[in-house]
């Protein structure tokens, strides 16, 4: 169809050029157990391994400044989620189940030694979900960023809307998903930032950017999956997740750690990545220190 060549025109004219990776990052590949190509990012050297998976629509690239700053440290790996990003846009079901399992095979690939697992927004959810379906025996911690985990009251508004994930024109989608890249922060976005975001949000086929948002579960699933894990875990959040933060550090005292932004957007490592690249290496490296080592 007419409209489907455009927005693909309009895709590429903002991908080409767009590339993001600094010196010492890495673009890697594998194909899943069903045959689906998938990217991701590569930075940093040594056993242990910090593992980022993004949010909603969201590229491997939106986590550039922990790729370049976090690997100085420790290895680090941004994964493109299957028709995000560099990843192949997959024209099937974007189910649980799927999006579970290429977590699992990206670590298989990827052989981390007791890997600390970073979700962003729909990411947490995506990461709680993998733990509950393949429960690894060598996790070291989690860094859990900017959504529920599902204790206490939902929360109220002020969040990144998705409803327009639906809209039925392109033009009209097209204009939804500007806009929600625009929203992920208070501070703007640099020129090549916003074109790698932006072009991964127009390419994930419209069904699947709505499949994405359905969940199966029970709010219930995430706090009781959460809870159920034995390791450090950081929180990073603004205040409309502050209630679930304070009922999080009642329940786990001693293994978990609440950062808030106050001032961020939802994206609040783009927003603040100083704070969050310091918060987030003096956890990994108390978390390493504690965990077990590998057998």
């Amino acid at each position: 169809m007419l409209w489907r060549a455009v927005v693909w025109c309009f895709i590429a004219f903002f991908v080409e050029g767009v590339s993001l990776a600094a010196e010492g990052v890495s673009d890697r590949f594998f194909r899943t157990s069903d045959g689906v190509k998938l990217h991701y990012l590569e930075a940093g050297r040594g056993p242990e391994t910090m593992v980022f998976i993004p949010g909603w629509l969201m590229p491997a690239a939106v986590f550039d400044a922990q790729l370049r700053e976090l690997s100085r440290r420790f290895r680090v790996i941004s994964f493109d989620p299957r028709s995000q990003g560099k990843s192949e846009v997959f024209n099937g079901a974007h189910t649980p189940e799927a999006r579970c399992r290429d977590i699992h095979e990206l670590l298989k690939v990827v052989k981390p030694t007791r890997p600390i697992l970073a979700g962003w927004s729909l990411g947490v959810m995506e990461v709680l979900d993998y733990l509950a379906h393949y429960q690894p025996a060598d996790l070291a911690g989690l860094v859990l960023i900017d959504n529920s985990i599902g204790e206490g009251r939902p929360p109220g508004g002020g969040g990144s809307s998705k409803s327009g994930s639906g809209t039925a024109g392109p033009k009209d989608r097209s204009a939804y998903l500007r806009d929600f890249t625009l929203s992920l922060t208070k501070k703007p976005l640099s020129d090549p930032l916003f074109k790698a975001i932006y072009a991964s949000a127009l390419q994930v086929p419209q069904e699947a950017a709505r499949e994405l948002l359905r969940k199966p579960y029970p709010r219930e699933y995430w706090r009781d999956t959460l809870l159920a894990q034995s390791v450090p875990v950081l929180y990073a959040i603004r205040p409309r997740y502050e209630e679930q933060g304070e009922a999080l550090l009642r329940k786990r005292p001693s293994l978990a750690k609440v950062e808030l932004f106050n001032e961020a957007g939802h994206a609040l490592f783009l927003d603040e990545p100083t704070r969050f690249n310091s918060v987030v290496t003096a956890f990994a490296e108390k978390t390493w220190a504690l965990a077990p080592k590998a057998r």
